[in-house]
């Protein structure tokens, strides 16, 4: 099972028979024991409510919020738990210890996380997936005992929300979620345990919002969707006051549809060259008295805190966001990249709460060449000079997958499985030995195919010699095109990344082979 028991497992006498129909007495709500009974169904279990069910279900306010205790004895099933996530994890644990024959072994099992936060990060910007195929993937994560997932909901190549005020966004994209389907994907998330927090990319990454709506750039020229990945120049104004009137109206539309008291707005890799020409962002600065445009972009980034925080949310910035001086005060930060390690070392030190997700170790649109199962496993976070101990650890590991190059269902499922059961475990109990978890692995990934769901087959899991290297390699030459001619004066400098560039990024992800010419 995966992931392993971070808790006390005692072993009883006898083998427990599970009845149909399974009877439950519960003192939470319905929403706790949803998924069990789904599960159950599929499995041809009914389930039903009774005063004395054979699984009781119990407040027991001494635990943790996430953990709980599972009592499988010869006259019924006691779950104990301060929460309703500890009732779906301890459900989760029973369901997957039941066998094909409907048997339990009896015992009492003792369990909660290690970090409080254990995500996985999906872009639906850059290539979009269907409401379904989401589902599907917050299902696996809640099997995986996962809570987090990070909805990456606009970029510069799309924008994924059916907006009512601003129609010209969802319609100039084309592909998106009506408001009716996300409510419906954050309530189905939530009767899993996972927290749906939505990811609007801003001040840069926003072609997706100017493609529809120009006059909130700097320069208001027409602009279309990127058709490639990179990091693009046009981004909102931080000078115009119109811009933060639109964001206001847009945000107001937005966090309602997700129950989540999180954010995310993003801030990465929003380059300067716009603001640096535009009358309105100058006269900003002059009126609030910033002298260097990483404060003007922390200033923006305030202003919208400030929008969110009516209505009870709070924000999470990616790392880049530390560069600037300014920054809302109850913010949550993303560490994704080691160049800003000197403002994530100082954000740290003073106490800031912070999520981890290196790109070399957890990015998982990386192919296996890169980041294999057996890297991640034993991965130790190592932030260089950015030193943290028990009081400032971070609140737990995120997993991401940016879709660029990913365009198929398959190609998505492939990537995400059976990496993502790396981080859940990293996340709810550490790393332990490494072949004794992938037998586990192997044998989750058997019943993950069972339902349906497309995997890396086990021989790709740890490429070696000459494979890995090639596939890294054409995985970085793509990842790094030239833009055609009609995006090229669109992208940013930084991101016209050539061989240099490649070789270096290469030669950090193969650490232990030292130089990488022999990638070339």
């Amino acid at each position: 099972m995966i992931p392993r028991i971070n808790g006390n497992v005692q072993m009883r006498d006898g083998v427990i028979c599970i009845p149909n129909p399974i009877t439950i007495r519960n003192d939470f709500t319905e929403k706790a024991v949803h998924a069990f009974s789904e599960r159950a169904a599929e499995s041809g279990f009914q389930s039903e409510t009774a005063e004395n069910g054979f699984i009781s279900i119990v407040k027991n306010e001494v635990l943790e919020k996430e953990a709980y205790v599972l009592s499988i004895r010869k006259e019924g099933i006691r779950v104990e738990a301060s929460g309703e996530q500890g009732v779906i994890w301890a459900l989760t644990t029973l369901q997957k210890k039941i066998g094909q024959n409907g048997s339990v072994q009896a015992e009492t099992v003792t369990d909660a996380p290690r970090a409080v936060h254990r995500g996985l990060h999906l872009d639906v910007a850059r290539h979009f997936f269907d409401a379904g195929e989401v589902k599907r993937i917050i299902e696996q994560m809640s099997l995986a005992k996962m809570n987090v997932l990070h909805w990456h909901l606009s970029d510069d190549q799309g924008w994924r929300i059916e907006s009512k005020r601003f129609p010209k966004l969802h319609e100039t994209s084309a592909d998106y979620y009506t408001q009716e389907e996300i409510r419906d994907v954050a309530a189905y998330a939530g009767e899993r345990g996972v927290e749906v927090i939505p990811e609007i990319d801003m001040p840069g990454h926003t072609r997706g919002i100017l493609a529809a709506y120009p006059e909130y750039s700097c320069s208001g020229k027409k602009t279309g969707l990127a058709k490639a990945g990179g990091v693009y120049r046009r981004i909102l104004c931080a000078g115009a006051d119109k811009t933060y009137k639109f964001l206001e109206e847009l945000l107001d539309e937005i966090c309602p549809l997700f129950p989540s008291e999180r954010f995310h707005i993003g801030g990465d890799e929003a380059p300067k060259a716009e603001w640096k020409s535009c009358p309105a962002c100058g006269a900003k600065m002059k009126e609030q008295g910033i002298t260097s445009y990483e404060d003007l972009q922390g200033y923006f980034s305030v202003q919208i805190a400030e929008i969110l925080k009516k209505h009870g949310k709070r924000p999470i910035l990616w790392n880049d966001s530390l560069e600037s001086r300014i920054r809302p005060k109850d913010m949550q930060m993303q560490y994704w990249s080691v160049d800003y390690n000197k403002p994530s070392a100082e954000y740290i030190a003073q106490g800031g709460q912070w999520i981890y997700s290196d790109m070399f170790e957890l990015y998982l649109d990386y192919p296996h060449a890169m980041t294999s199962v057996k890297k991640m496993y034993e991965n130790q976070i190592d932030l260089g000079s950015c030193a943290y101990d028990a009081k400032n650890s971070p609140l737990g590991y995120e997993a991401c997958v940016w879709t660029e190059q990913i365009t198929t269902v398959e190609e998505l499922e492939k990537r995400i499985f059976p990496r993502m059961y790396v981080a859940a475990e990293l996340a709810w109990c550490g790393a332990g030995d490494y072949e004794e978890f992938e037998d586990r692995l192997r044998d989750e990934m058997k019943e993950t195919e069972k339902r349906g769901i497309s995997i890396t087959p086990y021989k790709d899991w740890n490429p070696e010699g000459q494979k890995r290297q090639q596939e890294a390699s054409a995985f970085m030459a793509a990842m790094h095109a030239k833009p055609s001619d009609e995006e090229k004066g669109e992208v940013a400098e930084s991101s016209e990344m050539g061989e240099d560039f490649q070789k270096k990024l290469l030669s950090r992800f193969f650490q232990e082979e030292g130089k990488c010419e022999a990638f070339y």
